[in-house]
């Protein structure tokens, strides 16, 4: 007897035990049928069925609403739920290197803004010794991208060799150097009228002063390596040239040298100055 009921006792702890994985089982799949006909229904409101209405792009001058719709594949019929917006993000950043920043806010559950903030030119790029302009501009963060509208007055770097620095990617080195140095000028020096720097030289940066076309060879410490310490030496450099430019002290100077530190030469038809 006493065998019997312990027999009936564990088989009743079986059925409960089964009982408890079927009931756990189907609770499961419910819960999974229940999520996939919730996220249906969440999908069937993400998806876009008036572009125009549903999708705002701001744009720029360069790059077009349209493109950036393309890029991240915004069209009637796309689901805004199973776009990956940040992974579209880099890439679009990649492969258009006119745009510095995308923003996006979405607006749940079937809206979404796109605003585009493009990269504003300060220099042209060029070759020494070529006339073509190549179209590449750099910002002033020393990123090189395309753009020809409206650069035409801007001042231009020329490098030492083609092809340059190519779009998309960061001036370095001595082209950086005369970045800064054109828009120190630009900034806050702006008697000298600095119009274009040439780097081809290796141990100074030529500059054309746009007033009388003459020319000032300039380097100072730390000249390749930009922070804020080599910048104020620059600086220093620059307002040395300027009070020596403007004093007029001889007419006939077409090349100034700056390349000594609080020193300034003037080189005349009978010598330096």
């Amino acid at each position: 007897m006493k065998e019997n009921k312990i027999k009936s006792s564990n088989g009743g702890r079986r059925i409960l035990i089964v009982l408890g994985v079927v009931v756990c089982v189907a609770a499961i799949i419910g819960l999974a049928v229940a999520y996939n006909c919730l996220r249906d229904i969440w999908l069937e409101q993400c998806v876009i069925t008036d572009v125009t209405s549903q999708v705002s792009i701001t744009d720029g001058k360069m790059v077009r609403a349209d493109v950036i719709a393309y890029m991240f594949g915004l069209k009637n019929g796309a689901n805004l739920a199973l776009i990956d917006f940040d992974e579209r993000r880099k890439e679009t950043l990649k492969k258009i290197p006119n745009i510095r920043e995308i923003s996006i806010a979405r607006h749940l559950p079937d809206k979404v803004s796109i605003t585009v903030e493009e990269r504003v030119p300060v220099v042209r790029l060029g070759i020494k010794g070529e006339k073509k302009d190549s179209g590449r501009v750099a910002d002033t963060e020393g990123i090189v991208f395309i753009s020809s509208n409206g650069t035409q007055m801007l001042p231009i770097i020329r490098e030492a060799a083609a092809p340059g620095t190519d779009k998309g990617h960061k001036l370095t080195g001595r082209a950086f150097a005369a970045l800064k140095l054109l828009e120190t000028c630009r900034d806050n020096f702006r008697a000298l009228a600095a119009i274009e720097a040439d780097i081809s030289k290796p141990d100074f940066i030529t500059v054309v002063l746009g007033n009388d076309y003459s020319i000032a060879t300039v380097a100072w410490d730390g000249m390749d390596d930009p922070s804020e310490s080599t910048q104020k030496n620059l600086e220093k450099q620059l307002d040395h040239l300027t009070k020596a430019y403007t004093s007029r002290i001889d007419d006939s100077i077409r090349v100034w040298d700056a390349t000594q530190p609080g020193k300034i030469y003037g080189n005349t038809k009978k010598g330096f100055l």
